[in-house]
């Protein structure tokens, strides 16, 4: 028996309001948490879940992603766990979780850029449109957005190293193709998330129990809702999802994580939401949008 569309469109909003809840949750654990310190408690938390479900799932896969692409899942491991989260983190530390959540969907502008320098993708007109209408949107949230905060130039540095977020996401994205083409998008995810969660282990150590024992109690929920909700819980149903539905569809659900960042951390952080915000704001989510659509009518072209 399928699962009813409409229950599956009600769990991904869901998801993508605990996702969107994932970028005022860290700007919380930072009052706690170096960046590092964070991303560590993060997915070492997580990184269970993963091992236990693909062992038991996927152990002959497993083995043969490790054999026959090993620089590829090496690559999209460091980027997607400890690239992104790493400098979305640092990048937290001074610009405000809605700002930060907004230019984390440059990452499909970046995969493009990428592409276009990597594997010769061509580019066309539809596509430099939406990296102008994005780039604009970008310029405006972090110029206004530094006015209305009353930041300094430490701002636009941190607002720099934000984007090597998405950049890094992209960079997953480009190593992970071949991958998420031949096995299944969830193993793929969790041997990622296992593989770039391990080279934290060894960088624990007395600094960061002493951190861990000055959390509070609402810290130590928030750092859960991290790890289980937004990490484990909310890819997990995301792969769910797509698997049932047309992932163009699926993957529309993610201009709305930015929305309920910045309303959420209005709401529990006191953020500030001005005209600037919307209209550049505005403007990024449609060039994502408008490139998006025309790599989507690109590919469906080229399978005519």
């Amino acid at each position: 028996m399928k699962t009813p569309r409409f229950y599956l469109y009600s769990v991904l909003i869901v998801v993508c309001i605990i996702w969107g809840g994932a970028f005022p949750a860290i700007k919380y654990l930072l009052s706690f948490l170096s960046p590092l310190q964070l991303v560590k408690f993060r997915y070492i938390i997580a990184v269970p879940f993963f091992v236990v479900i693909l062992f038991i799932k996927d152990k002959i896969t497993i083995r043969e992603i490790i054999t026959r692409y090993p620089l590829a899942l090496l690559i999209a491991s460091l980027f997607g766990v400890i690239g992104y989260n790493l400098a979305l983190a640092y990048g937290e530390t001074e610009i405000p979780s809605g700002i930060a959540s907004l230019i984390i969907n440059l990452s499909p502008i970046f995969t493009l850029i990428l592409s276009l320098m990597f594997l010769k993708e061509r580019i066309t007109i539809s596509m430099i449109l939406g990296m102008a209408i994005s780039f604009s949107g970008l310029f405006i949230l972090v110029r206004r957005g530094a006015s209305d905060n009353g930041a300094n130039t430490n701002y636009y540095l941190y607002a720099l190293i934000t984007a090597l977020a998405p950049l890094s996401w992209a960079i997953y994205t480009i190593a992970s193709k071949k991958l998420t083409e031949r096995f299944d998008a969830f193993t793929i995810t969790g041997l990622t998330i296992i593989i770039g969660t391990l080279p934290l282990f060894f960088t624990l150590g007395s600094k960061d129990f002493t951190a861990a024992k000055s959390m509070n109690a609402t810290a130590w929920i928030v750092l859960l809702y991290l790890s289980i909700a937004s990490t484990s819980l909310g890819y997990t149903v995301w792969v769910i999802a797509l698997r049932a539905l047309p992932s163009g569809k699926v993957a529309s659900f993610v201009y709305t994580i930015p929305v309920f960042s910045v309303i959420i951390g209005r709401i529990f952080l006191g953020e500030l939401i001005t005209i600037h915000i919307i209209f550049g704001a505005a403007l990024l989510l449609i060039g994502v949008y408008v490139v998006n659509r025309a790599k989507t009518k690109k590919k469906s072209g080229n399978s005519e």
